[in-house]
């Protein structure tokens, strides 16, 4: 839920026309998020997305590889019955924008289906045969027949296989892999070309991290949004970047990361005095693999 906060104000500060909808997996979640005014926002719960499949999927397989198979579910949903917007995405909870995201879609305006490649750096080149090319963190669409088709097909793809480990004979890999077959089974599909869009840990180390201006620069695009895939919460102050890598470029923790962590900083003491008790989020240290913890404060410090 943290994340969700940091990214709802990375979007009321970067973009003046959206609508984020909201899928709440968990029950609680859903009940506190009803208690928080969220600008341009509408909450929704499984049930409100549930038929027979979706009650099936949510007993057959664990939480995480369910909450993978929603991704298309709920893009579906709001597809269906919320058709006046022109362009759509499923967003994943922990990206965070830096600048418009509607650059994305002006790449090509005319694009049916929008995809971002993973652009993995040296160290994460193995990881393609298990993750694929494209990385589902973020998937675009425009409103059209095209679209729609698409994402039947992957609904139904997930809801009959969304498995939490990878599975390379069959080249599947949680909701991810479906998606590879997108540009040669539908017109329109648009790879995104900016390097701004859904920079992450797997290619950071590929692009020279700059501030021009009001605008943090990957290389010379904009960056549009981070996914800080990896990334744990122990408390408001104490995090771990990142689960696989160091992150070694100072610009990228100082320009990038540093933002995100003064916007969880301020969701978690924000749900804090109102729910102390709530600590959905929160991961034990010890838990998660020791690549880079980092204390954020007020003052920089690595």
């Amino acid at each position: 839920m943290f994340k969700l906060l940091a990214m709802h104000t990375s979007l009321c500060l970067n973009c003046s026309d959206f609508r984020l909808f909201i899928l709440c997996a968990d029950d609680v979640v859903h009940k506190l998020l009803q208690a928080i005014p969220l600008k341009n926002t509408t909450l929704f719960g499984v049930r409100d997305v549930e038929d027979e499949r979706v009650a099936r999927a949510r007993f057959d397989r664990i939480f995480h590889a369910f909450c993978w198979t929603l991704k298309p579910v709920f893009l579906q949903y709001v597809l269906e019955r919320f058709p006046t917007a022109r362009y759509y995405a499923h967003v994943d909870g922990d990206l965070c924008f830096y600048s418009d995201p509607g650059a994305i879609f002006a790449e090509n305006p005319e694009a049916s289906l929008y995809l971002t490649h993973h652009r993995n750096s040296l160290s994460f080149m193995q990881f393609y045969p298990i993750t694929g090319i494209y990385n589902t963190g973020f998937v675009g669409l425009k409103r059209d027949d095209v679209s729609r088709k698409a994402i039947t097909t992957w609904k139904d793809q997930c809801l009959n296989s969304c498995p939490i480990k990878e599975d390379p004979e069959k080249r599947l890999f949680g909701d991810q892999r479906y998606v590879e077959d997108w540009p040669t089974a539908y017109p329109g599909v648009h790879v995104v070309r900016s390097l701004g869009a859904n920079t992450a840990m797997w290619n950071i180390a590929n692009y020279h991290v700059s501030r021009k201006g009001n605008d943090i620069m990957i290389n010379h695009d904009p960056l549009i949004f981070y996914h800080f895939s990896g990334l744990s919460i122990f408390n408001a102050n104490e995090f771990n970047l990142s689960w696989f890598v160091h992150i070694d470029d100072e610009a990228a923790v100082s320009l990038i990361y540093r933002p995100y962590l003064k916007l969880l900083n301020t969701a978690i003491r924000e749900v804090g005095r109102y729910f102390p008790w709530f600590h959905y989020g929160f991961v034990d240290r010890s838990q998660v693999p020791d690549i880079h913890y980092y204390r954020y404060s007020e003052s920089p410090q690595a």
